[in-house]
């Protein structure tokens, strides 16, 4: 007595058959010899080259991501130093500026033209309202 099976389409089948022709891995076959590299019988890396080269593809893109990552860290630290460097300069310039506005330091750099402060008080001018 037969086995009950269900039937499967023909197309179905055939396609269940075939193996996908990888176009890759056939076109390196064919042009670098990966049959002779690892022998006729072991066909492994030939079937898994494209699965092979993607993973290479993302490891040295990671590689030069974590790369750029490390150079941008060393840039942002020699910016920071200089940031730093700029503020204390400006600070200092700052408190020069401020300093040098004091009548006392004014005095010292007119000294050398040969003025001097005055030693009389100030007067004071009056008007008369029907003068002027």
């Amino acid at each position: 007595m037969a086995k009950n099976t269900f039937r499967q389409p023909e197309r179905i089948a055939k396609q269940k058959k075939q193996r996908r022709q990888l176009r890759l891995a056939s076109w390196l076959n064919d042009f670098i010899g990966l049959d002779r590299l690892f022998g006729e019988d072991n066909a492994w890396p030939i079937r898994n080259i494209d699965r092979i080269l993607w993973v290479t593809l993302l490891l040295i893109v990671y590689i030069g991501l974590n790369h750029n990552a490390e150079r941008l860290v060393r840039r942002i630290q020699r910016t920071k130093t200089q940031v730093d460097e700029l503020r204390a300069q400006s600070t200092v310039l700052e408190a020069d500026y401020n300093r040098s506005g004091k009548q006392s330091e004014l005095a010292k750099h007119v000294a050398a033209l040969g003025l001097t402060d005055s030693q009389k008080p100030p007067h004071k001018l009056v008007v008369k309202a029907n003068e002027h």
